[in-house]
């Protein structure tokens, strides 16, 4: 009786074991809604366009080298970083494709952003033409 119960109890934790790390592998997206942007999924935010100071696109990334929360799988990074010059900030890298999109808040709060599956450049585009102020 015992033995199952392990049994049932590993496999259980395995199953949400497997689940977190699949919901760190959804694609984020950054979508642009009623004076708000949101970057969707796991670890994700909704910014009020006022909060926002500068998006822009950078070929420059900072090391990161702790993770105070998240997940961080090969090239997939989300959470929240330490820098190696002790910076704190936001990643959500779902590749390493460059350029990479930072979006600057008016607190002085940084998010990396990149898609896996929309060119950053197009992204970067689109935000351009909504938010010209904001480029």
């Amino acid at each position: 009786m015992h033995k199952k119960i392990i049994f049932y109890a590993l496999i259980a934790v395995m199953v949400l074991a497997i689940g977190a790390v699949g919901l760190g592998f959804t694609e984020n997206k950054l979508i642009l809604e009623d004076g708000h942007l949101e970057i969707t999924g796991q670890y994700g935010e909704e910014i009020p366009v006022a909060d926002i100071q500068l998006i822009e696109l950078t070929e420059k990334r900072p090391s990161l080298r702790r993770r105070i929360n998240g997940l961080s799988f090969g090239s997939r990074k989300k959470g929240l970083f330490r820098t190696n010059g002790g910076e704190k900030l936001k990643a959500i890298i779902n590749s390493n494709t460059r350029p990479w999109i930072l979006i600057t808040k008016k607190s002085g709060d940084k998010i990396y952003f990149s898609s896996n599956g929309k060119s950053n450049q197009a992204i970067y585009q689109e935000l351009k033409k909504t938010l010209p102020n904001k480029t």
